[in-house]
């Protein structure tokens, strides 16, 4: 008796060792230090074994300490069967807020192996009957090899490929087909490369599966490809051109950057949801204005934004979605993407500056004001379309141009709008909208009696024309304008005086 009361007694000193740190000042100290400082306790309260893990259990329940962390890592080594039901309770009460712990949690579970599978199989099938799942406690799961996991991660994976929407919100298909390469069977791959295929799949899901379905292939050419690709990103951010690794970012910075943020990313697409249909899927979004709403950004789309399926407008980005646009900021800071371009808050509107989310509203208040003005009508419809309201967009530019029929961008604006849902929707009325728009765009532009407001210049409407009437399969007969004759841009003046000037500068 009294030797245990011996040994307990070392254990509580050790324990109280292990908390030396729990406090302010230890808090700002970084892990390694602190590890190593602690590195006696740790490794004596592991010589203990099962002796010690009532003590451990007990430190378990102050998630935020240094001692909590350590007697979980002490857990890991121990590799007790007692220590199973702890450590899953641990994962459930803590996956979303501590992940480092919860890590740890996982990683003992792994070590325990296959002792632990019983109680994990209860956990995470619970757990997914109620549509919840905790990342840690199914890798826990997945992470041991065994051929009862490897049935189970089968079975989800193929349900999955069936109906996906009965995983959304709440599942990760990429994290979870990841540890099938601990599972050590290649008979999986089939399964993989027809996950692999599905239409709904992020950018970052497809990447993940993709590297998932190499390593399992060829585990020895992917680590070989990996390191290529690691030291080739490490001689990248030794340049001296990097925006991310300079002190101080200079106006040549800047400037680039602004031309990195404002060309399009032609063949980028993000993950949405339609918020009708259910339907997950990537969708084009052109360039991809970026505007800071403190805790999170709000973002508008050059492209219109519409579900492939149902053609609703009430689409949102999913959370991989949002991480897709988030990498790509990230790589346009060391020149290696382009396309999000950020705006400030407030927008200029008639030479009044204007919040950006008070625009729309603000333009429509003016129609109010000038009802028979169809360049507001105009403009409210090139707003209309920062807010993906391209309905609304469409009807108001069919106003402007009742209003004012020479009004050539709103004539644009429509053949884009029908041509890119014939091309990229693939709805067919689309394309009968887009042929009838165009040919009255070009009858107008050979009148060259038209209004220019909102275009830049000439030279774009032609490359306009050009390029839309190759993408409708038709033939451009567009009359060049005479020298001597009034300027297509509305000023009065003859096109030799006015623009002509300007295109040759």
């Amino acid at each position: 008796m009294e030797a245990k009361e011996k040994i307990e007694d070392e254990i509580i000193g050790l324990i109280e060792e292990l908390k030396e740190y729990d406090n302010p000042n230890g808090y700002k100290l970084e892990y390694e230090d602190v590890r190593k400082k602690l590195n006696k306790p740790i490794n004596e309260i592991i010589k203990k074994g099962e002796k010690a893990l009532n003590f451990l259990y007990e430190l378990l329940k102050n998630k935020e300490t240094w001692s909590c962390l350590f007697a979980l890592e002490a857990l890991k080594e121990i590799k007790s069967e007692k220590s199973i039901p702890y450590l899953i309770s641990f994962i459930e009460k803590n996956d979303k807020d501590y992940w480092e712990n919860c890590n740890d949690a996982m990683d003992a579970l792994i070590a325990i192996g296959k002792p632990a599978i019983p109680l994990l199989f209860e956990s995470v099938k619970k757990n997914f009957a109620d549509k919840k799942d905790y990342t840690f406690l199914t890798g826990a799961l997945t992470g041991i090899k065994d051929e009862r996991v490897y049935n189970f991660m089968v079975e989800i994976t193929k349900d999955y490929i069936k109906d996906y929407k009965k995983y959304d919100d709440w599942f990760e298909i990429y994290m979870f087909v990841g540890d099938f390469d601990k599972q050590e069977n290649k008979e999986v791959l089939s399964i993989l490369e027809e996950l692999f295929k599905m239409k709904n799949l992020s950018k970052q899901e497809i990447i993940e599966i993709e590297d998932t379905i190499k390593i399992i292939r060829d585990p020895e050419k992917y680590e070989e490809e990996t390191e290529k690709e690691i030291e080739k990103l490490k001689e990248y951010f030794k340049k001296d051109n990097n925006l991310l690794g300079k002190s101080k970012i200079t106006d040549k910075d800047r400037k680039e950057f602004l031309e990195r943020s404002s060309e399009a990313d032609d063949s980028f697409e993000a993950n949405f949801i339609c918020n009708n249909c259910k339907e997950r899927q990537n969708i084009k979004t052109g360039l991809i204005w970026s505007i800071d709403k403190g805790k999170e950004n709000y973002y508008s789309f050059e492209c219109e934004i519409m579900c492939k399926h149902c053609h609703s407008h009430d689409l949102e980005l999913t959370k991989n979605g949002k991480m897709d646009i988030l990498g790509k900021q990230m790589r346009i800071l060391d020149g290696r993407d382009t396309g999000v371009l950020p705006v400030n808050k407030k927008i200029m509107i008639e030479d009044k500056e204007i919040q950006y989310n008070k625009a729309y509203e603000y333009i429509l208040k003016r129609i109010k004001e000038e009802p028979e003005n169809g360049e507001l009508y105009l403009r409210a419809a090139n707003t209309a379309e920062k807010f993906n309201k391209y309905n609304e967009a469409i009807e108001l530019y069919e106003k402007s141009i009742e209003l004012n029929p020479k009004l050539i961008a709103s004539y644009i604006n429509l053949v884009e709008i029908y041509l890119n849902r014939f091309d990229y929707y693939e709805i067919d009325d689309a394309g009968k909208k887009a042929i009838d728009y165009f040919n009255k765009l070009i009858n107008l532009f050979n009148s060259q009696d038209y209004n220019m407001i909102t275009i830049r210049n000439k030279e774009f409407i032609q490359n306009f024309l050009i390029e839309s009437a190759k993408r409708l399969g038709l033939e451009v007969q567009a009359r060049k304008i005479g020298r001597n004759e009034l300027c297509p841009c509305g000023s009065g003046k003859k096109y030799k005086k006015c623009c002509l000037d300007k295109e040759d500068e």
